[in-house]
């Protein structure tokens, strides 16, 4: 174990508190409600928040299926281990793949919209017209420094922001109820037959609520350095979900209170800017909120895809050196990379489609391999208990829920391709379809020229972060 010392993450680092503060603050609570209320309204209208108590029961769903790897698997691999775990190597492989191209969209998405926001926010307050990537490049600087720091450094930095929008939010919702709203508040909006389009109307608001919470699991990559990470993971998704989701109900019951309707609600692009306009006089403390949003979101989301290319390092399936850590015990070299690749990324197709469509693109690719694969995991844990627990094998925990996990998600699948995405946004499918071929077609060569690899998938993280007593069944030492 002579390289152990420079390929272990800090343990016993994360409370569950901090870890509940770190996949809060990826899911981006006050970005979210800013940018996907619109659409989500367009569909369920008067009845969004009904849409979105139907996203937090599916959104929780999922969180059992993680939940149930992550008592047994305390890995910072997440659904690369998991279904590695569920499927076998192959399984796990392309797990980890997709999972690579999906996290990876974070800091580029994030990177350039806290750009065109910083950019706009001082040419209409200041008169200030600085180039959106310059801001872009700063904010990058700002966050690699706090994520080299350590985790812990991590968590506090997104504590602060993410107390921040989760206060201003609240605040601008109170102040529309407390005002009464546009015609008063009813509890209207929570009667499904509001939907500005019935059942289908309800499906598209549900579609954009669950991927309001699409970072929730990002705790599961958390695993190897939370304290006691077989209970902390799993109480951090569910107390995570059931916040934020809360969260969500609150201010989307606010929102649709400040309108006179579903339809006028359903029409306005904007409808926080509107109604901040009309119940706070100004939209800057907005604008201001959602790019901490954005920067607590990036902090959190980028530590998460950087512990997977971390684990994948690890294991020697991407370059080795990405899983070394550095002298604070921070995967600084897989940091290193993913920094780099978000800012060429972010820079080169802002050239062409500009920060909001860097934005969109890789929102596009991140929500749909991120539904593919809580699907697939829902999937894999079955197969788990069932072949590796037996013993401890519930019907409804390890059998029943997570199929209807797999179901219910099938909804954001089919409302995020059909109707098919505008262009550039409707070649994200296909960007999947390809990264997937590339990495069958890698998985095929690792076969082929490097098994002992193959066979050694989802071990390494057991003789790093797991005493051998607390090793899954079946499972032996890498060699």
């Amino acid at each position: 174990m002579a390289g152990s010392a420079t390929s272990s993450l800090k343990r016993d680092t994360l409370s569950v508190g901090t870890s509940v503060v770190m996949c809060m603050a990826f899911m981006g609570p006050a970005t979210s409600v800013a940018f996907n209320t619109a659409p989500a309204a367009g569909g369920a209208g008067q009845a969004l928040p009904f849409a979105l108590l139907l996203a937090l029961v599916a959104c929780l769903l999922v969180a059992n299926t993680i939940a149930g790897f992550a008592r047994k698997l305390p890995t910072a691999g997440f659904a690369y281990t998991y279904n590695t775990h569920g499927f076998g190597p192959s399984g796990g492989f392309l797990s980890g793949w997709l999972l690579l191209i999906s996290y990876g969209m974070v800091g580029p998405m994030l990177f350039s919209a806290i750009g065109a926001f910083g950019s706009d926010f001082l040419a209409a307050q200041f008169g200030w017209h600085v180039a959106w990537q310059v801001i872009t490049l700063v904010f990058v600087a700002i966050v690699w420094a706090i994520n080299a720091s350590g985790v812990s450094h991590s968590a506090k930095a997104a504590l602060i922001f993410l107390v921040i929008e989760l206060g201003v939010v609240l605040g601008l919702a109170s102040t529309i109820l407390g005002k009464g709203g546009a015609d008063g508040v009813t509890l209207a909006a929570f009667n499904p037959v509001h939907s500005l389009h019935g059942i289908s109307g309800l499906g598209t608001g549900m579609l954009w609520g669950v991927l309001m919470f699409i970072g929730f699991e990002s705790v599961a990559t958390l695993g190897e350095e939370a304290k006691n990470a077989r209970r902390t993971v799993p109480l951090a998704l569910f107390s995570a979900v059931i916040v934020i989701g809360l969260f969500y109900v609150y201010t989307a019951f606010a929102s649709s209170s400040g309108f006179a309707n579903g339809t006028q609600f359903a029409a306005d692009p904007s409808p926080w800017t509107a109604l901040a306009q009309k119940f706070w006089g100004g939209t800057a403390v907005l604008t201001l909120t959602v790019m901490a949003s954005q920067f607590a979101n990036v902090i959190s989301g980028s530590n998460a895809i950087v512990r997977v290319i971390f684990a994948m390092g690890r294991e020697g399936i991407l370059p080795r050196a990405l899983g070394r850590t550095g002298s604070r015990n921070t995967p600084a070299v897989a940091l290193g990379a993913y920094m780099a690749f978000s800012v060429l990324f972010a820079l080169l197709v802002g050239l062409k489609y500009g920060p909001y469509g860097v934005y969109a693109f890789a929102g596009t690719v991140l929500g749909l391999g991120m539904v593919f694969i809580y699907i697939v995991i829902s999937i894999g844990v079955i197969r788990f208990y069932w072949r590796r627990h037996r013993a401890e094998f519930s019907v409804m925990r390890h059998g029943v829920l997570p199929v209807l996990t797999a179901l219910i998600m099938l909804l954001p699948v089919y409302g995020q391709l059909n109707p098919a995405p505008a262009y550039p946004n409707n070649l994200a499918i296909w960007l999947l379809v390809g990264w997937m071929v590339v990495g069958a077609v890698y998985l095929g060569y690792l076969h082929r020229r490097r098994p002992a690899l193959i066979g050694a998938m989802g071990k390494a993280f057991e003789d790093s972060a797991a005493p051998a007593s607390a090793r899954p069944e079946g499972a032996t030492p890498a060699a």
